[in-house]
């Protein structure tokens, strides 16, 4: 379906990067050599720090990597075990409506999580916008009702996703708390690559974006973020601007990875 629009928006390459599963990425590949689109085999990892959450993408990554399955079925398992308990906690709250099976169809396919959870109280009329789940008085972190998941480190999400053949990328960067000192230790820890062109992102922060990447030898990467979710108000597919450049960068940090001319704190090179 994703790669589908993507042809038919005329877009050459895309990126397929599910939260926390690569189970998609094997039909989109298959996919992208029918309908003429290259399709970037990708994840988006939740990774947890003191202050919240860090996503980390990988790109280029191998689907089947032990290391990478073995990761994504613990962090499924967390995340269902955790959405559960928020559905209960809403319940509680008097959100006697949400129903745990109303969310599972929700998610489809996805790793079930708290955008599934979202929609259902959209459903049912309890929230008039998406994006009023995430708040303090329902599932935003800590929120009456949110419950924390597996976590992961965002280091040890850089290491799974190098030992997957990947390169990692951290993803929405204007979210992370104490941006420079994060970038500063995940630059130290091999992290390749920096969002620099996102969602709402003005000149200006791209610019600041970029200088930092250039500090720590980081390739720029970018992208819509694109969901498919029709209640949430994203852009769509392909809208946000990417220059090729940033394409053919990534690919050659990608190359000189492979081919180890990149290994831990080398990457700032």
């Amino acid at each position: 379906m994703l790669v589908r629009l993507a042809a038919e928006a005329g877009i050459e390459t895309l990126a397929v990067t599910d939260h926390d599963t690569v189970a998609g990425v094997p039909a989109a590949l298959e996919a992208g050599r029918e309908l003429g689109v290259e399709v970037v085999p990708g994840v988006e990892l939740s990774t947890t720090v003191e202050q919240g959450e860090i996503h980390m993408v990988g790109l280029w990554i191998e689907p089947s990597d032990p290391g990478l399955l073995e990761l994504t079925r613990n962090l499924k398992g967390g995340r269902d075990a955790a959405a559960r308990q928020m559905v209960e906690k809403l319940r509680a709250m008097g959100l006697g409506r949400l129903r745990w099976e109303r969310v599972e169809e929700l998610a489809g396919q996805a790793t079930i999580g708290r955008p599934a959870i979202a929609r259902a109280m959209l459903e049912e009329g309890y929230i008039e916008r998406f994006e009023d789940a995430f708040t303090e008085e329902y599932i935003g972190h800590g929120g009456r009702a949110y419950v924390p998941r597996h976590k992961l480190l965002p280091r040890d999400a850089v290491r799974t996703i190098h030992g997957a053949g990947g390169i990692a990328i951290l993803a929405h960067p204007t979210f992370v708390h104490d941006l420079t000192r994060t970038v500063a230790g995940l630059a130290r820890a091999g992290l390749d690559g920096l969002e620099v062109y996102y969602t709402s992102y003005t000149p200006a922060t791209r610019a600041s974006l970029l200088r930092l990447a250039r500090t720590f030898g980081l390739s720029p990467s970018g992208g819509s973020d694109y969901h498919g979710v029709p209640s949430m108000r994203e852009p769509p597919l392909g809208s946000i601007y990417v220059p090729r450049a940033v394409l053919h960068g990534l690919r050659e940090r990608h190359r000189r990875w492979r081919e180890g001319l990149l290994t831990g704190t080398t990457a700032l090179a």
